[in-house]
């Protein structure tokens, strides 16, 4: 994750949930599945076997296995929405930015446009776009420079090479890459793509 480090709420969460699949798990597993050091998995399981939300069944001297309890899936599950939750706050403050672009888009008079980046942006974009009310606003298609991306779809959405832009009626192209930025600006430039037809999604345009 790039916004999250792991609190020991979300290790908790994702070790009741691992074990609730993996009862046979090891602590190697657990370790990798939370994020954390082989040392502090004995301190999770500990409390949490301390609040009857799992328990150790010792097969043999050398295996183990966790069971969860129904404190525990009530625990996870208490844990899992409280997370979603969370998740949902941060989605709608990145929509609210996501629709205010996409208004600014419509006010300048674009109707069918194609986005240029296909990753988690455009996704994203897509998805808002998707969930409108309104159909003002209409995706041709996505441009992608990555060979293994092309001819593929995107949320129903064909992804295209740069070559193939101008075989697509549009209004403008939209900038969904943060990385690739300056390398597309570049690549449009060489084929004499209008500059005033270029938006873009992290910079605003001069």
């Amino acid at each position: 994750m790039k916004f999250f480090n792991p609190t020991s709420e979300l290790k908790e969460l994702l070790l009741l949930e691992h074990i609730e699949k993996n009862p046979d798990t090891t602590q190697k597993e657990i370790a990798k599945i939370i994020n954390g050091a082989i040392s502090m998995v004995n301190v999770y399981i500990d409390n949490s076997e301390e609040k009857k939300y799992l328990k150790r069944d010792y097969k043999s001297s050398k295996t183990i296995y966790y069971n969860i309890t129904q404190e525990g899936i009530k625990r996870k599950n208490y844990l899992a929405i409280t997370y979603l939750q969370e998740l949902l706050e941060l989605y709608k403050i990145a929509e609210e930015n996501v629709e205010n672009f996409l208004l600014t888009i419509e006010n300048k008079g674009y109707k069918k446009i194609l986005l240029y980046g296909a990753g988690e942006v455009a996704e994203t974009i897509l998805g808002v776009i998707n969930g409108r009310d309104s159909e003002t606003l209409h995706v041709i298609a996505i441009v992608d420079d990555n060979r293994d991306k092309q001819n593929k779809k995107l949320l129903g959405y064909g992804i295209i090479s740069g070559d193939e832009i101008n075989k697509y009626e549009h209004d403008g192209i939209i900038i969904t890459s943060y990385a690739f930025e300056d390398d597309i600006i570049k690549r449009l430039n060489k084929i004499n793509y209008p500059s005033d037809r270029i938006e873009r999604f992290f910079t605003t345009n001069k």
